[in-house]
């Protein structure tokens, strides 16, 4: 007898040789029973009728054996279908997605959560290449002691004169206030170096004096320098007297401060100028182009001889 026996009405109790020929026809309708049987064990939830009476509720499946094989392998739980549903993203929209990296999260996503800036202001940010706010600490760093100095460019005949005005507090001021009794002499020809006493302001610690000179860490600065001259002779006068920032090298920085000496005539010269360095020491130089002899300082006064202050650019 080649009828099997289907109690969980499961397909793989059917057998594929039966009904074998020798059954009687009488147990065709027992086959057909088991066929039946595992339709409608198997497949319980398919056409399932709900409601009663005219309010039937069954919906005959339409999907192809493709279809359904795009289900096979599928791990997902029947929650996590759930979460399609409802939704009414496209399939545009959903490929806005393709390319995103398989290592971003939920937390990067976050970052946007309560953004307001616009299209316009996040582009803002393109070309960026470091962290912004260490760069403004920077430009901070260099500009605190020159964030009063302002530039005035005029072109005249295709020649552009810039004029820097400078105040507020310098990133670094030097001074000279020992005037000795006797002034330093300066012959006619000569150079004469003001010293540089004593460091009287100064943003940091890389400023430094050996009574001669300053030291100023590599950077580009505006400057402002003044030396008080003194001629004692009472016969003769100086057409040629100049004062100048020089570097230790010898270089002059901006401009001199020009002037000419009456007899026992006393006046202060100031020179001024922007200049670069990678680190350099500079000095004030007195230079007498003719006439007689100059003290630089008042002899037998007490004060200040000369100053230097410096603003640092960048």
């Amino acid at each position: 007898m080649g009828l099997e026996t289907v109690g969980n009405g499961r397909i793989s109790e059917l057998v594929d040789t039966n009904p074998v020929a020798s059954d009687k026809v009488n147990k065709g309708d027992d086959h057909i029973r088991n066929i039946k049987k595992v339709l409608k064990d198997t497949f319980s939830g398919i056409n399932a009728e709900n409601g009663v009476g005219d309010n039937l509720l069954s919906e005959p499946v339409t999907a192809n054996s493709r279809e359904l094989n795009i289900l096979d392998g599928a791990t997902l739980t029947t929650d996590e279908l759930n979460i399609l549903d409802d939704a009414t993203v496209t399939t545009a929209e959903l490929n806005v997605l393709s390319g995103i990296s398989a290592d971003l999260e939920a937390a990067d996503l976050n970052i946007l959560d309560g953004v307001t800036a616009t299209t316009d202001e996040l582009n803002y940010v393109d070309g960026v290449t470091s962290a912004i706010q260490d760069q403004i600490d920077s430009k901070q760093n260099n500009l605190t002691a020159g964030i009063n100095i302002s530039l005035d460019a005029v072109t005249t005949n295709n020649v552009t004169t810039t004029t820097i005005t400078a105040s507020g507090a310098p990133y670094a001021i030097v001074i000279d206030d020992k005037v000795a009794g006797n002034g330093w002499y300066v012959n006619v020809g000569d150079d004469h170096n003001a010293q540089v006493d004593t460091i009287i302001h100064s943003e940091d610690d890389a400023v430094t004096e050996n009574n001669n000179t300053v030291y100023l860490p590599a950077g580009t600065y505006y400057f402002e320098g003044m030396a008080h001259v003194y001629n004692p002779d009472g016969d003769g006068t100086n057409g040629d007297v100049r004062v100048g920032l020089y570097s230790d090298g010898g270089a002059l920085k901006g401009y001199e401060g020009v002037g000419f000496l009456g007899e026992r005539d006393g006046r202060e010269f100031t020179c001024m100028g922007k200049f670069n360095t990678t680190g350099d020491r500079f000095r004030l130089k007195i230079k007498v182009g003719e006439g007689p002899a100059v003290y630089y300082g008042r002899q037998g006064d007490a004060g200040l001889a000369s100053y230097i202050k410096f603003w640092k650019l960048d």
